[in-house]
This record gives structure tokens, C-alpha cells and sequence, in this order.
């Protein structure tokens, strides 16, 4: 009897652990466009830097927000050869939708991370924003 009390605590614990793994997929997904990184904005001003371990080469980029409106103060892209690209972004974008297409290059560049200074809307204590980060692979069509 405890030996199968055991066995169901063991299943039970490690249906706990993987679910509540980060996701590694875009919530949205659209062709062409891959997971790159998430994170999730308070409602106070705050700056992340998410590491891009995909080493592929992406033509452009694209937040995804879900749960709260965010309000980005600025995007830092840098590159593997050490450029950085600081691009204009719309301020605010509403939960449930995403940035416009951010170019990179056509052929492709290698981002070894993405910096965010942002901040969501809402109480205290409410539901954080989700932000999802995604790439174009160069050689898919743009959307």
C-alpha cells in the first residue's frame, strides 16, 4: 500500500514540476515566426534582458503581450558581432496584441539578446503582462 501511495506522490509531483515549466512556444503562433524568450512585466517601470539562445540568423522581430496593456520604453537588440540596434517602437501595446514587425536584415542576423524597458498597466496585486519575444527566419514570408 505504500509503495502505490509512493508511486502516485511521485507521478503527482512530476506533473507539477513540468507544468509548471516556462513555455517554449509563441502563445500565437504565426508561420514563420519561432519562440525566441518571454518574460513577464510588473506595474512598476522595470528593464529586462532576456538572452537569445537560438543561434540562428532572424530577419526581424516581434513582441506579443497578453494579459495587461504594456507600455515600452525602449527595445535594445544586440547582435553576435556586437552591434546594437535600438529601435522605434509604438509606447503601448494592448494585451491580446503585438509590435509591428521590427527588420533586422534580409538575409538574417544572429541576436545574442534583447533588453526591455517597460512597465504594465494595472493594480498592484493583478495579473502581470506576459510578453513573448519572436522571430522571422530570413527565408520565411513576411507577415
Amino acid at each position: 500500500m505504500h509503495k502505490l501511495l509512493y508511486a502516485v506522490m511521485f507521478i503527482v509531483c512530476i506533473g507539477v514540476v513540468s507544468g509548471c515549466s516556462s513555455t517554449s512556444r509563441l502563445l500565437e503562433p504565426e508561420p514563420g515566426w519561432v519562440f525566441l524568450a518571454q518574460g513577464k512585466a510588473n506595474h512598476l517601470r522595470e528593464k529586462d534582458k532576456f538572452t537569445i539562445d537560438n543561434r540562428e540568423q532572424f530577419a526581424a522581430i516581434k513582441l506579443y503581450v497578453y494579459h495587461r496593456r504594456v507600455t515600452v520604453d525602449q527595445i535594445k537588440i544586440q547582435l553576435v558581432n556586437g552591434d546594437i540596434i535600438i529601435p522605434s517602437i509604438q509606447p503601448v501595446i494592448d494585451a491580446g496584441n503585438r509590435s509591428r514587425t521590427i527588420e533586422l536584415s534580409a538575409d538574417g542576423r544572429q541576436i545574442e539578446n534583447i533588453t526591455l524597458r517597460y512597465k504594465s498597466q494595472g493594480k498592484l496585486f493583478s495579473d502581470k503582462a506576459l510578453i513573448q519575444i519572436g522571430g522571422l527566419r530570413p527565408d520565411e514570408n513576411r507577415r
